[in-house]
């Protein structure tokens, strides 16, 4: 059983510079990048990647972006049999920058995306029998959202919840039950809690503060909160009703004095953590140290889906074996192919990209087996 993905896909124009510009200055950047990306589209390759059957549910422009955006995912591994196009938007873009210190700021223009309704959730009902996780999130609308997670508890599987970006207005009261996990960062387990998105919200300041308020959402329905804590170390705390509160630490061999780029790392840990969960039968509480291993990796790389980590960089410990017949699991792919097939399949779908879009390679940066084209110029 696989994974299923209702959210974005997105091509991000990623600048890095030594530090975030003041408002009405202008400052020199170090780079320039065009990526693929969108929450939804990173959380589906990230699980891809390790090894899970993926099905993408998204809406995608009539533009070579959109086209540009499929044929990554076929080169990743990812069904796009629901993936659908529309003429009545553009392909979603995100505006990033990184600074330096590897914190970044994003501007979202959804597009297509936002174009995500409901009946694109009813056409896609093979992908949620076919799947034993359900991936949301906040970069479409609601309504599409509310949708998938009905569809999601309806099929039986385990519906997680990514409460990001952070909401603008309350959301509805019934998606609260509908969410065995929700997975929100300290600022939008705020937001969650007040009675409207910016005012009387929980402060999260503290760990105790931070735990206060996911107990509050749990008061909402929800079976279980994970809360990310990037600022705090990178690491995680499961609070789960009438329990204490867990933390799950950081590797110590991956303990950075800093970091490269922060930008999808929160996605590489929800791709993660459903691949754990649907492909190697893991329950929540042991499937997060490995989501934690991996956006621990996924911060010492620059980009988003070119930052995640293949099986075979990973400790075997961390897929386990699957419970109910005592037979262990199978690895999700015979490792050694899996790195051998997976070097040439990062590398290409930039290259694809770039040729879509119009952009011209001038430099090249060759990181852990992946190659990053850098470009300049402007779209054709």
């Amino acid at each position: 059983m696989g994974v299923v993905v209702v959210g974005s896909a997105n091509v991000d124009l990623v600048t890095n510079a030594p530090r975030f510009a003041e408002p009405g200055e202008t400052l020199m950047a170090t780079q320039f990048e065009q990526l693929f990306g969108g929450k939804g589209a990173n959380q589906a390759v990230a699980a891809s990647l390790l090894g899970s059957s993926v099905f993408m549910v998204a809406k995608l422009g009539t533009d070579s972006l959109g086209e540009a955006s499929i044929a990554n995912f076929h080169s990743l591994g990812v069904d796009t049999s629901h993936v659908t196009t529309t003429g009545a938007a553009a392909s979603g873009v995100a505006q990033i920058t990184v600074a330096a210190s590897g914190q970044n700021q994003i501007l979202i223009v959804p597009g297509a995306n936002g174009e995500l309704c409901a009946a694109d959730i009813d056409a896609a009902a093979p992908a949620f029998a076919a799947s034993r996780v359900l991936l949301t999130q906040l970069e479409v609308p609601v309504p599409a959202t509310l949708a998938a997670l009905k569809a999601g508890r309806a099929a039986g599987l385990t519906t997680v919840f990514n409460s990001a970006p952070a909401p603008t207005e309350p959301l509805p009261d019934e998606l609260y039950p509908l969410c065995d996990v929700v997975c929100p960062n300290e600022t939008e387990t705020a937001l969650l809690t007040g009675e409207t998105a910016l005012a009387r919200s929980m402060p999260t300041d503290t760990i105790e503060e931070c735990e206060a308020a996911a107990r509050a959402i749990l008061a909402k329905g929800s079976g279980a909160v994970v809360m990310t804590l990037g600022g705090r170390g990178r690491r995680c705390m499961l609070v789960l009703p009438g329990q204490p509160a867990t933390h799950v630490q950081v590797p110590p061999h991956l303990r950075a004095e800093s970091v490269a780029d922060t930008t999808g790392a929160g996605d590489g840990f929800l791709g993660a953590l459903a691949h754990l969960m649907a492909s190697c039968g893991k329950p929540l509480a042991e499937a997060l140290p490995g989501a934690v291993h991996v956006a621990s990796i996924s911060v010492q790389r620059r980009g988003a889906q070119s930052s995640y980590p293949l099986a075979a960089e990973l400790p075997p410990d961390i897929f386990g074996v699957e419970a109910g017949d005592g037979e262990p699991k199978a690895a999700p792919a015979p490792l050694a192919k899996q790195q051998a097939e997976a070097a040439p399949r990062r590398s290409h779908h930039r290259s694809r990209l770039a040729a879509a879009a119009g952009w011209h390679a001038v430099d090249t940066l060759v990181t852990s087996g992946m190659v990053l084209g850098v470009g300049t110029g402007g779209a054709a």
